[in-house]
């Protein structure tokens, strides 16, 4: 039977390798990620996102994950340019702890999550990243940008 893209009408191949249906997110997943403090600032958290080039960051406190802080939630805690002078943005910025705005208990996924599931999580939910845990403890983030390159090897070598 042949097989085709409802989109493109491609004809795709007759299956997908064994081997990648039973990657991990543990084979996938940016191992130790840059994390950040309940109680540190989010002026401290921009300047992290901008030195690292990230957009989520996981809100750790002695190793356990309590929260996500995205890049979309920091913008929009931000006092408008247009009306705030620079030292109203520096204030506030400065004042104001990540525990007020980070995500609590965000989904997670664990090392072994079939990498499937995992990336049918962030397709449904429209997140853009998982923070991946073992033993109550964080161990990585999976995110849309670790997924485009797992697909991006599989496809140079030819799945």
């Amino acid at each position: 039977m042949e097989h085709r893209c409802p989109q493109c009408g491609i004809e795709l191949p007759q299956g997908v390798p064994a081997w990648v249906r039973r990657l991990t997110v543990a084979q996938a997943m940016t191992a130790s990620p840059v994390t950040i403090a309940p109680e540190d600032t989010l002026m401290r958290a921009i300047e992290l996102m901008r030195i690292h080039g990230i957009r989520r960051m996981p809100v750790v406190m002695g190793g356990n994950l309590v929260g996500l802080l995205a890049e979309g939630d920091l913008k929009r805690a931000q006092p408008s340019a247009l009306s705030g002078s620079e030292e109203e943005f520096n204030r506030v910025m400065e004042g104001t702890q990540v525990s007020r705005i980070m995500i609590q208990n965000p989904v997670t996924v664990g090392e072994d999550t079939p990498l499937l599931e995992a990336a049918q999580t962030l397709h449904t939910t429209k997140f853009g990243a998982l923070p991946v845990v073992k033993d109550g403890q964080l161990s990585g983030m999976l995110t849309d940008s670790d997924l485009i390159r797992c697909l991006a090897d599989l496809l140079a070598h030819g799945g």
